[in-house]
């Protein structure tokens, strides 16, 4: 009957709510009030709550009612800003259930690198042809805040000449900035402008200083050493899309052990051959503990155990990976790329894939291919040099690579990682809403991905 009353009257419902409120000022107080302040508030109190439970006569709630309130006006100590106070008591509580919540449930987590491109997509850039429009103003917050897109444009306002491009540098603590040094050949004076750095995290693809023909890139600024920008040219005009920002699931292997083709969160602490022993690693799981991994030359994996000791191949038939062994093997060249899915690359394969991209890279610079130097184009895969070297997973440890093969740091180089070094499992994408047009899977918003 209580609960269908408080359901029912609006009357019992601020009754009850009297009662609550009182009792957590009585508990506040206790330490303030004298033993028969205390005592007739707690017996008030008790009156109104076993009037609630009884009878439901309307005449008696009202009486406990109005002597609860008189009780509370003689006996409790007013506090000064109440409405403050309570509402600090609010934020304090959410603040908690959050914190709460991170710590047991899920942990936001933003995606900085491409390793998991295509599947899940971390911070990238495009230049932007001259006839391509940047919004600007409130379209541009909008763009930015639903889909993750943002915009750097910087126009030349005379004859200037980049001189050099300083290190990006926090501001305000959360931000990054990035100087552009020009000379203005009209005055020769110094003109600087500063910029989102194109990663906005921490690094940036502006190379710095000057540009020498070994580092040549499409993305340096300053490949076109004493260039003079006239009055109104495009300095800079790119593109930046955020990369997706998931909810991991902290508690799901608490209860379930990690799968082949999860795609996990685990700590690098510990685990040899990581540089870096303080990050968060997002990877897919490859490898069970006791498995001996192979990596065919066709891209596709080869698995062997006690239930396949002939070793077993994995392809696009096997659920999760049907998208990473979605490409077809009859096409020709049928080679490895970036931020497609292309299965897993072995060092042969890497080697061929980095040999096209200079390739195609010399010839957007009209330059040859060997003055072409590319970041992390050694070794990538050394406990998989080809087809024939196997890898053996000790017990109690797991095996786990990046969708993008060819961009992508992982058990290839490192090996094997420790079971108490997953973190947890990547739940849903809570950000960008939209999508990003131009990427292979530019919607991606919620559960749908493998």
């Amino acid at each position: 009957m209580y609960l269908l009353r408080w359901l029912l009257f609006r009357r019992f419902r601020m009754a009850a709510e009297l009662c609550h409120q009182a009792a957590k000022l009585l508990n506040h107080q206790k330490d303030l009030l004298t033993s028969e302040a205390f005592n007739e508030m707690k017996e008030a109190i008790g009156d109104l709550r076993n009037e609630m439970r009884s009878s439901g006569n309307r005449a008696r709630l009202e009486e406990g009612i109005t002597r609860l309130e008189q009780a509370g006006s003689r006996r409790l100590v007013p506090y000064r800003n109440p409405g403050i106070r309570e509402n600090v008591e609010v934020m304090l509580f959410a603040v908690a259930i959050a914190m709460s919540i991170r710590t047991f449930f899920f942990q936001p987590m933003g995606i900085p690198t491409g390793s998991m491109q295509p599947t899940l997509y971390g911070i990238t850039e495009s230049n932007l042809k001259s006839e391509e429009h940047v919004p600007k103003g409130v379209n541009a917050w909008v763009k930015y805040l639903l889909a993750g897109v943002s915009y750097c444009h910087v126009l030349s306002e005379g004859n200037w000449q980049l001189i050099r491009i300083e290190p990006p540098t926090k501001k305000f603590l959360f931000f990054n900035r990035q100087k552009l040094i020009f000379r203005d050949l009209d005055s020769n004076n110094e003109v600087v402008r500063e910029i989102t750095p194109l990663m906005n995290s921490g690094k940036s693809l502006l190379a710095y200083g000057r540009a020498s023909q070994r580092g040549l890139s499409e993305h340096v600024l300053n490949s076109h050493n004493n260039y003079i920008y006239k009055p109104g040219e495009e300095v800079v005009k790119m593109r930046r899309e955020s990369g997706d920002h998931l909810l991991v699931s902290r508690f799901y292997y608490n209860f379930i052990k990690p799968n082949r083709g999860d795609i996990i969160v685990f700590e690098t602490r510990g685990i040899k051959g990581i540089a870096d022993q303080d990050l968060f690693y997002i990877k897919r799981l490859v490898g069970m503990p006791e498995d001996t991994l192979a990596i065919g030359n066709d891209r596709h994996l080869i698995v062997k155990n006690r239930a396949w000791p002939a070793g077993r191949r994995i392809d696009s038939s096997d659920h999760p990976f049907e998208f990473v062994y979605s490409f077809d093997v009859f096409k020709e060249p049928n080679l490895a790329k970036d931020s497609e899915y292309s299965g897993h690359a072995n060092q042969k394969v890497f080697n061929q894939y980095m040999q096209e991209e200079k390739i195609r890279i010399a010839k957007e610079n009209g330059i040859k291919p060997d003055a072409i130097y590319i970041n992390n184009s050694g070794t990538i895969s050394p406990l998989y040099m080809d087809e024939g070297q196997e890898f053996y997973i000790p017990p109690n440890q797991y095996a786990a690579f990046g969708d993008n093969t060819v961009s992508s740091k992982d058990s290839r180089e490192w090996g094997s990682l420790p079971a108490k070094n997953i973190f947890g499992k990547a739940s849903f994408i809570y950000w960008p809403f939209f999508g990003q047009n131009g990427r292979i899977r530019p919607n991606r918003f919620g559960w749908a991905f493998q």
